[in-house]
């Protein structure tokens, strides 16, 4: 039989077909046993088997796809088709890209010429079997409006579900399966992931473990059922200077009957593999037809773009919400940079000056309320508020800008022309509904809420700026090309500007506001709507209809509402089913920490107790929570159904009814963590167990042994992660050899070897004797000239030592602690190795006999604290932040003198990014600048200090002061005391440290130092430290320096209470300090003060100049005071200031050597200046070390 070629319009009329569509899809319904739930529902399959029918053996449908997950999975059925039609003659090109694209217009006109050519070529008495063809394929849907007979219904929808559900399960373990076996990384770092963000999450109260032993199979199964939302969330941080992507999926779980969000994997993305996240996803076993909603955070669009276009190949109707957060800040940047560009730039300019001169008007006071970011010119909220604040304060603003003087006359200008003022009214009207949005979106709206404002706001522009019957159009179709058609475009008088900018225009003369400038005006005003538009178009979902965009809210609150109730009800692969599905899939937020919040871990054990010696259970101790137990063999009579176990920490054994064991694998179930909070027993039993169960599962956790408290808690977190890898088998009993556990003993001080302990060692796992403690306590944060410790980080001791390559690291390690605590040899063995970085900066992990803390920087703070006079809550401690991630310092000086903290701070060679100093003195002044090349910056009175210049200024890592004594020494017998005179600049220093004390929550390191004298009346040391709320230390620089000059130092900087002692270079003696041929008559001078007098040593008529010159008194020089305080030679040689005003400047300054001590353990925090290579790695002579006869007989 030859075939007959059918011609027709390749797009005949659309309307006709549509209303034939019902009787077009007849067709396969009732030929093929197939039912068409949708246009594209079994692409290509229905035509080839039609085909088949009609010419026998023109297709191998053997080969044809007939259920196909996505569009892109039917072009083989299209090109089999297309073969079969060159075979038998048929001149018919199928147009498959048009067919793919699901372009419904070409969809329908190739079905429509099908129809008829199969009506032509079809011969009535020919029998088709569709069944035996598609070799028994069923593909019979299950939907409502079947109208096939019961019985043939109910056998075929059996069929399917039997078939097409066991294939899928198959199919999804069977991707699992492989790709498991190299996610080994990717499972840690999604376990690293859910740790981290576990306690944000509704699982505070642990219920299952932190990862299903079936991960993530058995969220890829639930996923294959059911529409869900997939997110993708960019620069997640780990901690530790880690972060990763991490891929979430989110869905409705029907046996909990609430809607979850699943953690899935892990990503590590690059630009070189962007189809990366579509291959580990098709890996992983996911149906990615069933995706509905899209999210990634990604920063750039295109990224976001890529992906997108990635899910629509698997489900063309995917709705992106990539652009949605956000959207006003950039609708708002793009409208106003577009075409006001200058009000931008006025509210700029208006906001400086009125920071500069705050007005005393209280309508003028609140026009900038939110904070101003300089570096974000365009921010919707502060800009939105400030608009309309300056519209509706116009009047007295004017007023106030021409009584001002300093006021630019640019500005006073603009605020005269009313095509400026014209600019305000409208953006104060229009940008109001940006504003909402904004609102909306910062305090966590849900998403459809979102969506549906977008939509409105989309509408009211398109109002405003189209014809009528366009704006229509555009809201439906959201095509910006209209925007650039100008005759779509409203008559530009007729552009819609608001009734307040409308009024204004109407009451403004034209000898004011001319017929040019209004149209300028008008121009800019459709300027505006169209790149705000553009903007807005671009964020909304693109497949998403007029009606579903305008009562999206709506329907998804009725659809939560009902689908609860109505669920139960439908049938399990309804459309109805499926549409409620896919609304409580929908994500309530985008925002990260709303959708990290709703992140679930919890999953079932489906563990079974064996009852058999060895046993690791749970038990249920009366007044306890369930209780550790080992099942024990009985040694006597037991009764029926019973058991000995012993119970982990009690030190007993009891007999209980086997029936009230739980399984110890299913240990997050069971654990408490309110016992383990309060009771030690609790925790002890859990140690001991878990040992136990470790031993057996063959974990090691060796690295941390030396700490029991880190090995309990890594012990804890392998447990409730489902004692992986093994898993429950793994805690089965075995023959286990007894004392096969060894343990690090802190029986010996690490330094010395002596077996006489007192304390822990703070870097090292190990002990310290009380000789070495107090060693340790005065060496610890010593440093030489170059940088380096002066002594063995590990002994504080050492002759040869071998430095650290790290940049800000500055130790340095003996060659005797290397040789004996890590290995024979290896001081050598790492002097060639350029640069070699120390143990403390590497990882941390044993080598040999050391093993670095964790904890170090902590317990090195717990080492200095200082427990004296009176109670207080001890500061917070700050860890020491990794040599490599330490920042320069930044810092705030009140009374700042000579710039002492600036000079200590740049010997000790730290990185200074600002220093901000309050000084009024024009002599300190004068000696900072000159000395310190203008590289500080002064403030003038530290009274005058407000919370917007630490703003400005700020943030700051420091803030160092110590105020004037006149009025706290005893010295002075008409001393005001605290609260009067210049004592009163105490609650300045307080004010201002208030100020800058970060939040509980932030994590970034602030310290702080205030100084004064030591001889003050109690009452005032007393409220001192009340408003500081700690205890000052004392510290005398007689112990670094040849002058007494005892001073009270209060502070939270780590090791302030330490013992001070001297550098290398620290000038001990008189003698060392003076000029040539000068002699000391003492080694020690008084307290050096602003009075002359005080280089007089003794009182009265016995008292003495301090130095002999040629046989005769003399004083001393300045020269020689600077070098007493630790400044370089002809330091205060500035400004011809002659010796009187030389010698105040140093009699207020601090002593060098005691502020270099205070400030040394901030190496620990900040970044210090690259240090000269020939430094790093290389070994050098340490000072001398002090007597130790203990490290003598070691050695």
């Amino acid at each position: 039989c030859l075939q007959t070629s059918v011609f027709l319009n390749p797009l005949p009329n659309l309307s006709c077909i549509f209303s034939k569509y019902l009787i077009v899809v007849s067709y396969p319904d009732c030929m093929l046993l197939i039912t068409f739930v949708c246009l594209y529902e079994h692409p290509g399959g229905a035509f080839c088997q039609l085909m088949n029918w009609l010419f026998p053996k023109s297709i191998d449908l053997s080969s044809v796809q007939f259920l196909c997950n996505n569009m892109v999975d039917a072009i083989p059925n299209y090109r089999l088709l297309n073969a079969a039609f060159k075979k038998v003659g048929v001149l018919r090109c199928i147009p498959i890209e048009e067919l793919i694209k699901k372009d419904t217009a070409w969809f329908l006109a190739f079905l429509y010429w099908f129809k008829a050519f199969f009506e032509r070529n079809l011969h009535q008495d020919r029998k088709y079997n569709p069944l035996e063809a598609r070799d028994v394929i069923v593909v019979i849907s299950d939907e409502d409006d079947d109208v096939m007979d019961l019985t043939a219904e109910e056998e075929t929808e059996t069929q399917k579900t039997t078939v097409e559900e066991d294939s899928k399960d198959k199919r999804v373990t069977q991707a699992v399966a492989a790709m498991q076996k190299g996610s080994g990384r990717s499972d840690d770092t999604l376990l690293r992931f859910v740790k981290r963000y576990r306690h944000t999450s509704g699982d505070s109260q642990v219920s299952g473990p932190i990862l299903s032993p079936n991960h993530p199979t058995d969220i890829v199964m639930a996923c294959s059922r059911v529409p869900y939302s997939l997110y993708l969330y960019v620069g997640v941080e780990l901690g530790g200077g880690q972060n990763t992507s991490v891929v979430l999926v989110g869905y409705f779980d029907q046996s909990s009957g609430v809607s979850v969000v699943k953690p899935l994997l892990t990503l590590q993305l690059s630009v070189d593999a962007v189809d990366k996240p579509q291959t580990t996803l098709k890996k992983c076993g996911l149906l990615l037809s069933k995706v509905v909603t899209f999210y990634c955070n990604a920063p750039h669009p295109g990224v976001s773009r890529v992906f997108v276009s990635m899910l629509q190949a698997y489900n063309p109707k995917l709705m992106s919400l990539c652009g949605l957060p956000d959207v006003a800040e950039r609708a708002c940047q793009a409208g106003l940079l577009a075409s006001f560009s200058c009000v931008v730039d006025l509210v700029r300019d208006i906001h400086d000056l009125l920071h500069t001169y705050p007005p005393v008007s209280d309508d003028l006071k609140g026009l900038f309320l939110e904070p101003y970011n300089p570096s974000r010119p365009v921010q919707v909220l502060f800009t939105t508020h400030s608009v309309q604040r300056i519209a509706s304060s116009w009047r007295p603003l004017v007023d106030y800008l021409k009584s001002l003087k300093q006021a630019d006359e640019r500005i006073r200008t603009q605020l005269m022309d009313h095509k400026v003022k014209l600019r305000f009214i409208f953006l104060s009207h229009m940008l109001e509904p940006l504003q909402a949005l904004q609102k909306l979106q910062e305090c966590g709206t849900s998403v459809v809420a979102e969506v549906q404002l977008t939509a409105m706001l989309v509408r009211f522009y398109a109002t405003n700026l189209l014809r009528p019957s366009v704006a229509e159009h555009f809201f439906t179709m959201r095509d910006v090309r209209v925007l650039q058609d100008g005759t779509k475009l409203l008559p530009i008088t007729e552009v819609q500007v608001g009734a307040r900018a409308r009024e204004f225009l109407w009451a403004t003369a034209v000898v004011d506001l001319g017929e040019q400038e209004r149209r300028d005006f008008l121009k800019d005003a459709a300027t505006f709507y169209k790149a705000a538009l553009e903007c807005l178009v671009e964020s909304l979902p693109r497949h998403l209809g007029e009606v579903v965009l305008t009562n999206i809210y709506t329907v998804a609150t009725l659809g939560v509402v009902l689908s609860l109730q109505i669920l139960d009800a439908t049938r399990p692969h309804s459309a109805l089913r499926m549409l409620f599905l896919t609304v409580l899939a929908l994500p309530s937020s985008l925002g990260r920490t709303q959708v990290f919040d709703k992140v679930s871990v919890k999953t079932s054990l489906l563990c079974v107790i064996q009852h058999v010696i060895g046993e690791l259970v749970w038990g249920q101790v009366d007044g306890f929570s369930p209780w550790p137990a080992i099942i024990r063999c009985s040694g006597g009579e037991q009764l029926p159904d019973t058991g000995m176990v012993e119970w982990y920490g009690q030190n007993m054994s009891s007999q209980v009814s086997l029936k009230a064991l739980k399984p110890f694998a299913a240990f997050a179930q069971h654990f408490c963590s309110n016992s383990f909070a309060i009771l030690i027993t609790y925790r002890e039993a859990l140690f001991t167990s878990l040992q136990e169960a470790a031993l057996r599962c063959k974990k090691d956790f060796s690295e941390f042994v030396g700490d029991r408290d880190e090995l309990l808690k890594h012990m804890l977190d392998w447990a409730l992660g489902g004692f992986q890898p093994t898993g429950p088998d793994g805690l089965k009993p075995t023959d286990v050899p007894n004392g096969t556990n060894t343990y690090f003993r802190k029986s010996f001080c690490l330094c010395c070897g002596t077996k006489d302990v007192d304390i822990f060692h703070p870097l090292f796992k190990g002990s310290l004797c009380s000789m070495c403690k107090d060693n340790l306590k005065e060496t610890l944060y010593c440093f030489d000239d170059d940088g380096y410790q002066s002594y063995c980080t590990i002994c504080c001791y050492g002759l040869e030592v071998l430095l650290c390559g790290n940049d800000s690291c500055g130790r340095c390690y003996c060659t005797d602690c290397l040789n004996i605590l890590v290995g024979p040899g290896t001081f050598d063995s790492l002097k060639a190795v350029d640069p070699w970085i120390c143990y403390l900066c590497q990882p941390h992990k044993p080598h040999g006999a050391l093993i670095p803390r964790e904890d170090w920087s902590i317990r090195v703070q717990e080492l200095f604290a200082n427990t004296s006079a009176m109670e207080f809550e001890p500061h917070r401690v700050y860890p020491s932040i990794p040599a490599n991630l330490r920042r320069p310092v930044r810092v705030l000086s009140l009374f700042d003198g000579i710039a002492t903290g600036y000079f200590v701070l740049k010997e000790l060679g730290f990185k200074v990014e600002a220093y901000v100093a309050s000084e009024i003195c024009e002599d300190s002044l004068a000696v900072a600048t000159i000395n310190h090349d203008g590289k500080i910056h002064h403030v003038g009175d530290a009274r005058f200090i407000t919370h917007e210049h630490i703003n400005e200024w700020g943030p700051f890592d420091l803030l160092i002061g110590g105020s004037p004594c006149n009025d706290l020494s005893i010295v002075n017998p008409l001393r005001k005391g605290v609260y009067e005179g210049t004592g009163r600049l105490f609650f300045e220093y307080y004010r201002i440290l208030q100020l800058l004390k970060p939040k509980e929550e932030d994590p970034r390191p602030f310290f702080w130092l205030f100084e004064n004298v030591v001889f003050m009346n109690t009452h005032d040391k007393v409220n001192i430290c009340r408003f500081l709320e700690c205890n000052p230390v004392l510290v005398n620089a007689v112990n670094v320096s040849p002058a007494h000059r005892a001073r009270c130092f209060w502070g939270n900087i780590p090791g302030m209470s330490r013992p001070i002692t001297a550098s290398q270079n620290d000038k001990l003696n008189l003698q060392d300090c003076l000029e040539i041929g000068r002699k000391a008559r003492v080694s020690k001078v008084r307290t050096i003060t602003t009075n002359p007098n005080s280089l007089k040593q003794g009182k009265g008529v016995n008292s003495l100049l301090p130095v002999l010159h040629n046989g005769k008194e003399d004083n001393l020089w300045i020269t020689e005071l600077e070098r007493i305080f630790g400044f370089p030679k002809h330091y205060t040689d500035v400004r011809n200031m002659n010796r009187q005003q030389r010698q105040k400047v140093l009699g207020k300054a601090w002593s060098v050597p005691v502020i270099r001590h205070l400030f040394a353990p901030l190496k620990d925090y900040f970044a210090c200046e690259e240090l000269p290579p020939l430094t790093t790695s290389n070994s050098s002579p340490s000072p001398s070390s002090p007597a130790s006869p203990e490290l003598e007989q070691l050695r």
